[in-house]
C-alpha cells in the first residue's frame, strides 16, 4: 500500500478532490441522491465534512511532496485558507447562476472544516503520517547528521 501511495504523482490527489468537490457542488443530484435530509442542518454538516476531507487530502499531498523534510506550517495554513476560498468561490458562482441562494453560513462552516483539518493534521496526524511514509526515524536527515558526528 505504501509503495502505491508513494507512486502517485504529487498534485494528483489534490486535483481529483477539487474536481470531485466541483461535481458535488454543481450537480443537481450528486451520485443519484435525491433530497436526502435525515436531520436538521444536514447540508451544513456535510459541507464541514467535505471541506475537512478536502483540506486534509491537500495537506497530506503537500506533506508527501516534502518528504523527507517536514512540511512548512505557513504553507499548511495557506492550503487551509485556499480550501475556504474555494468554498467562497463556489458559493458566489452558484449565486450568480441562480442555482441556490448565497449563504455565508456555508462558507463559515467550510472554513471551520478546513481549520479543523489543519489542526487534526498538525497536532495528531503529522508524525504518524511521516513515520508511515518514511518508515523509520533512521532516514531522517537529523538522525543521519547525529550519527556522522558520533563517528
Amino acid at each position: 500500500m505504501k509503495s502505491f501511495l508513494l507512486s502517485i504523482p504529487k498534485g494528483v490527489p489534490t486535483l481529483l478532490v477539487i474536481l470531485l468537490t466541483l461535481y458535488i457542488s454543481f450537480s443537481k443530484y450528486p451520485f443519484g441522491i435525491h433530497d436526502l435530509k435525515p436531520f436538521p442542518y444536514f447540508d451544513l454538516v456535510g459541507q464541514a465534512i467535505l471541506y475537512f476531507c478536502i483540506t486534509l487530502i491537500m495537506i497530506l499531498d503537500y506533506a508527501k511532496a516534502c518528504l523527507p523534510h517536514h512540511s512548512k506550517l505557513n504553507k499548511e495554513i495557506v492550503i487551509a485558507a485556499a480550501a475556504s476560498v474555494l468554498a467562497l468561490v463556489i458559493e458566489i458562482w452558484m449565486d450568480i447562476r441562480m442555482v441556490s441562494n448565497y449563504r455565508m453560513s456555508k462558507v463559515i462552516v467550510a472554513t471551520i472544516g478546513a481549520a479543523l483539518a489543519f489542526l487534526f493534521y498538525h497536532f495528531w496526524l503529522l508524525h504518524p503520517f511521516r513515520h508511515y511514509m518514511y518508515h523509520s526515524i533512521q532516514h531522517h536527515w537529523r538522525y543521519q547528521h547525529r550519527r556522522k558526528k558520533r563517528k
